[in-house]
């Protein structure tokens, strides 16, 4: 994890990183809803972009996004931007990430490039939601 220090340039990059991270975490916390889902551009763990090449990694994900992951009930996380990284992995509590980057997923399935989520609903939804 890259630490807010040294020049201004890097100093802005932690910081875009942290914004982002506290976006993330305020949604997460206002909803109220049977299956929650997160879309993300970056990767939240490294799972997902492994395969890419190392120089790159700080630039296709940042692990301060899988905290606020962690905190909530997720049903599923989905990211692009890794297209040669792995197409699934988990946070640390297990939750699913995968990345659906259109060029992987052209790889990895030609003939239907994309992701499939079946989400089976029981009960009713939380009338605040």
């Amino acid at each position: 994890m890259l630490a807010p220090w040294g020049e201004a340039t890097v100093k802005l990059f932690v910081r875009e990183a942290l914004d982002e991270a506290l976006k993330l975490e305020s949604a997460l916390s206002r909803l109220r809803t049977q299956h929650r889902f997160a879309i993300l551009h970056y990767s939240p763990i490294q799972a997902t972009v492994e395969g890419e090449p190392l120089e790159i990694l700080p630039f296709l994900g940042c692990s301060r996004l899988e905290e606020p992951l962690n905190r909530y009930p997720l049903t599923a996380v989905f990211h692009g931007h890794a297209h040669h990284g792995a197409y699934e992995g988990k946070t640390k509590s297990g939750v699913p990430v995968f990345n659906v980057a259109h060029s992987l997923m052209q790889r990895r399935m030609p003939d239907r490039p994309f992701h499939y989520q079946e989400v089976i609903l029981t009960g009713e939804a939380d009338p605040k939601s």
